[in-house]
Order: structure tokens, then C-alpha cells, then sequence
């Protein structure tokens, strides 16, 4: 399905039961009406879903014939292990990834093709998100990231410098860090930094790929000292294969530290007043 003058390329989205079946209906739409359309999308099932899921997923299927993959697990094993295993269906050399809550632009796809047919170097490209909060016209928050490669490495030491719903990347380069991991928190920051410990270049778009869902509960999952604890380990393991220094893991441990310590209704505010304004 993909424009002759654009290399083909996959989308791989994970599912798993508690996703609402609207949710989901609206993300699938915003993939098949892209301005490029995917060689193909890979849905894994993460665990069974309940009837209205599946549902939502068969319809799509009958109105693609050929371009859906689906696989079924049988038990949730979380989204980087199910993830590993979509790469597997992959055929083609450039993965999209998309979450199954968000809403992709209609040329979002166009977009980074285009710029990966101008940059024939860049293995990752990414872009700017709109977090919105029920209607998808209601802006809560943009996240904002560095746009070229050195930019991308000086910010990995602090933050994470990818917007994951919004990424293309090689699969063959996937493949030689390690592919997906079994990690449950910080697994998307942990691929982008091994992608730049092997030397890989990374790029991210100045424009808006994907608007991004976000509820009061993501702020949450942001906090606790289980959040903290993890995020130092990964630090500590970060700056051991060269992204990242002493100086700048304590800055960023600190700032972590405050953040994940708050309530999640200060941490809300953080998020969308400072780090996230629009």
C-alpha cells in the first residue's frame, strides 16, 4: 500500500484488555487514513481481550483484507516482550510504532518519510506529540523534544529524547541492540539510549505526529519511590555504556526525585504548566 517513492514500511501496535474498544477504533482509523499508508499493520494481542476488542480489531480486518497481521497470546506478558514478538512479523526494513489510544496526524507518515528519504544516515525519527484529555481537540500539553542528533544524545542524559507513540526506526537496527526488552517501566528511554550507545542517529521532526491521550492516571504511574528507584538503577546502567555522566545522573536523579515524590495532582500541574506548556 505504501507511495512508490517512499520505502515500505509497518506498523506494529500492541493491544491488551483494558484498552476501550472507541479508543482503540479511533487509533486504527488514523492509520489507514494516512496520506502514505503501511505496507502492513501488525497487531499483537497482548493476552485475550474481551468480545468488543476483538471486535473492533476483526471489522478492521474485513475492511483491509491483507494488510492486517494478528497475533494472539495467550497470556499478557506486557507491552516490550509483546512488542518483541510483533517485530517478528515485521517484513518490512521501517517499523512505525503507534499506541493503541493515540490518534496519529494524516500525514504523519509522509512527514517522516519524506525526511528519512532526505537523511539517509538517521536509523530513529520521531516528532512532537498534543497530549489531549477526552475530546482530541482539547490540548492539555505539548511535548516538545531536540530535533537533531547531538541535541537528542545531550538530552538523553536527562531526559528522555523521543516521543515513543510517534517513532519509525530500522527493525535490522532493532535487532542488533537487542530488540524489545522484558522491561515494564522507562523501556521506551532504555531503547533510545542503546540505540545512541551503538551509534546510531536519531532525529525528530518539528511538527506534530501524533496526538497523544493522557489521563489522571499517567500522572500517577510517574510517581513513587518504586518509579525512583528504578529510574536511578537505569541511570546508573545508562551512564556505564557512556550516555550520561556522574554530574549529570545526580541533576537528573534529584529532579526525579522531587517529581516522582508529589502527590500526582501537583504532578499533573507540573506536567502541563511547565514541562509540557503549549
Amino acid at each position: 500500500m505504501s507511495n512508490g517513492k517512499f520505502p515500505a514500511f509497518s506498523v506494529l501496535m500492541t493491544v491488551y484488555e483494558k484498552e476501550k474498544p472507541s479508543f482503540l477504533d479511533q487509533a486504527l482509523k488514523s492509520i489507514e487514513n494516512q496520506t502514505v499508508k503501511p505496507h502492513e499493520i501488525v497487531i499483537v494481542k497482548d493476552g485475550p481481550l474481551p468480545v468488543d476488542l476483538d471486535e473492533v480489531l476483526q471489522n478492521h480486518e474485513k475492511s483491509f483484507v491483507h494488510v492486517y497481521k494478528v497475533i494472539g497470546l495467550p497470556k499478557n506478558i506486557g507491552r516490550g516482550l509483546a512488542s518483541k514478538r510483533g517485530i517478528e512479523e515485521i517484513s518490512t526494513e521501517w517499523v512505525a510504532r503507534m499506541d493503541s489510544d493515540d490518534i496519529s496526524e494524516p500525514n504523519r507518515f509522509e512527514l517522516q518519510l519524506s525526511a528519512l528519504v532526505n537523511n539517509p544516515s538517521i536509523t530513529v525519527i520521531g516528532g512532537m506529540v498534543k497530549e489531549f484529555f477526552g475530546n482530541k481537540d482539547n490540548i492539555v500539553g505539548i511535548k516538545k523534544i531536540p530535533l537533531h542528533n547531538d541535541e537528542i544524545v545531550k538530552y538523553a542524559n536527562y531526559r528522555n529524547p523521543i516521543n515513543n507513540p510517534t517513532v519509525m526506526f530500522r527493525k535490522e537496527a532493532l535487532i542488533r541492540i537487542g530488540n524489545y526488552s522484558s522491561l515494564n517501566i522507562l523501556e521506551d528511554y532504555d531503547l533510545w539510549i542503546r540505540f545512541i550507545a551503538s551509534g546510531y542517529e536519531l532525529m525528530n521532526l518539528d511538527s506534530t505526529l501524533v496526538r497523544m491521550r493522557v489521563s489522571n492516571g499517567m500522572y500517577d504511574r510517574r510517581g513513587g519511590i518504586h518509579f525512583l528507584c528504578t529510574y536511578i538503577k537505569m541511570k546508573n546502567r545508562w551512564r556505564k555504556m557512556g550516555v550520561g555522566s556522574l554530574k549529570t545522573n545526580i541533576i537528573s536523579d534529584l529532579m526525579m526525585g522531587m517529581n516522582t515524590l508529589i502527590p500526582g495532582k501537583f504532578r499533573k500541574v507540573i506536567y502541563q504548566r511547565v514541562l509540557h506548556k503549549f
